[in-house]
C-alpha cells in the first residue's frame, strides 16, 4: 500500500494575507496536495482537487473571478484522473475518495472518478449545505456515492475522535475541526509509523507548529470556520508529530510538497506492504 502526492495545479496569494507575521506583498504560490493511497483493491485518494473541467476551463469553472481571487495556475494535465493514467493507473481503479473537507480545491475532482464511494464528516456535508457563505461551491456531494461517516470513536494520534475507515486500522478519520465545522485529517498507517494529510487543517507547517498563542495569520481568521477549534487540531497535529511519530502532511505548503514523494518508485510503504512481503 504505497503512498506518494500530486498536486493538481497551484494557488496562490500574497504572504502577508497567507502568513502569520509577514509583512510582505511577494505572491506565495500554493500546491493542492492529494495523497494517492495503493491498496490490495484498489486505489484511496485523499481529497482529489480540482476536476478536468477546471483544469481546462477554469474561466469556465471556477470562473474568471474566483480563479483570480485564489490565483489559480492551472492546466489541463494537472487534473488528477490525467496524471493517474500518466503514472500507470486508470481513474477507475479508484474505489475510495476521502474528503479531508468539501471546498473545492479538495474535493472537485470526485465528479472524475464515477465509481469511486467518497467518505466525508457528518458534520462537513451538513456544514456545506451553507453553499458559498461557508465557502462551498453549490454544487452538491452526488449523495448516491456518499458514505457519511460520524468520526465520534476513541481519540487517537492526539485527536479527539477517531473512526476506523476499514476496519483493520489501516486507515483513521480523526477529527480535525476548526477550518470547516467537519473537517478530518487522514491517518494512514506506515511500516515506518503514521502518515496524517491533514487537508486545510494548517495552511502551512509553521502554522500548527507555533505556540498556541502564536498570531494567526489573516488567512486563518478569515477562513476558520472556528478559530479556537482550529488550534486545538493544532495541537493535536503537534502531539501527532512529537509523541506518536506522525508524519503531517497539509495542503497548501510549498516547501513541505517539494519533500514529499510523487511516484510509486518513491512512495512510502504503508503497512499491508510488510505483511505482503514487499519493500
Amino acid at each position: 500500500m504505497p503512498v506518494f502526492f500530486r498536486t493538481t495545479g497551484t494557488v496562490g496569494g500574497p504572504a502577508f494575507l497567507l502568513r502569520a507575521g509577514s509583512p510582505s506583498v511577494a505572491p506565495v504560490r500554493m500546491p493542492v496536495v492529494v495523497a494517492v493511497v495503493e491498496r490490495p483493491d484498489g486505489l484511496v485518494l485523499i481529497d482529489t482537487g480540482w476536476s478536468r473541467r477546471t483544469c481546462a476551463f477554469p474561466a469556465d469553472d471556477p470562473g474568471l473571478v474566483a480563479a483570480a481571487l485564489l490565483g489559480l495556475s492551472v492546466k489541463p494535465e494537472d487534473a488528477l484522473a490525467s496524471q493517474l493514467l500518466s503514472l500507470g493507473y486508470a481513474p477507475g481503479d479508484v474505489r475510495h475518495v476521502v474528503a479531508t473537507h468539501l471546498h473545492a480545491d479538495h474535493v472537485g475532482g470526485v465528479v472524475d472518478f464515477a465509481g469511486a464511494t467518497v467518505h466525508v464528516a457528518e458534520r462537513e456535508l451538513q456544514a456545506s449545505t451553507r453553499g458559498i457563505l461557508g465557502g462551498y461551491r453549490g454544487e452538491p456531494l452526488p449523495s448516491e456515492r456518499a458514505q457519511i461517516h460520524a468520526v465520534a470513536g476513541p481519540p487517537a494520534l492526539g485527536f479527539a475522535a477517531s473512526e476506523d475507515l476499514f476496519g483493520d486500522g489501516s486507515v483513521l478519520l480523526l477529527d480535525a475541526r476548526g477550518h470547516t465545522a467537519g473537517s478530518v485529517a487522514v491517518a494512514v498507517k506506515l511500516q515506518a509509523g503514521w502518515l496524517v494529510h491533514a487537508g486545510d487543517a494548517a495552511m502551512f507547517v509553521e502554522d500548527f507548529r507555533a505556540d498556541d498563542g502564536a498570531p494567526a495569520s489573516a488567512y486563518a481568521r478569515a477562513m476558520s470556520w472556528d478559530l479556537g477549534a482550529q488550534r486545538r487540531s493544532w495541537a493535536a497535529m503537534r502531539e501527532a508529530e512529537s509523541t506518536h511519530g506522525a508524519r503531517i502532511v497539509v495542503s497548501h505548503d510549498p516547501a513541505l510538497f517539494a519533500t514529499l514523494p510523487t511516484t510509486r518508485e518513491t512512495a512510502w510503504p504503508a503497512a499491508w506492504d510488510r505483511r505482503r512481503g514487499k519493500r
